[in-house]
């Protein structure tokens, strides 16, 4: 099992019904969404990490 330390949050949209939702990111890839959220109710499981913008200089 993954430690506190080695699990990352991040913003993560539902494949299925587009909702974003924050989620834990295991170093292997795996998301798990923390919490519930009224937006997702489709329960497909499928979710994309959304990229942070690149800060410009």
């Amino acid at each position: 099992m993954a430690t506190q330390s080695t699990r990352t949050r991040a913003a993560v949209r539902c494949e299925n019904c587009e909702a974003i939702l924050v989620a834990e990111v295991t170093p292997a890839g795996s998301i798990r969404p923390l919490g519930t959220s009224e937006d997702c109710v489709c329960g497909d499981g499928s979710f994309t990490r959304l990229e942070q913008p690149t800060p410009s200089p």
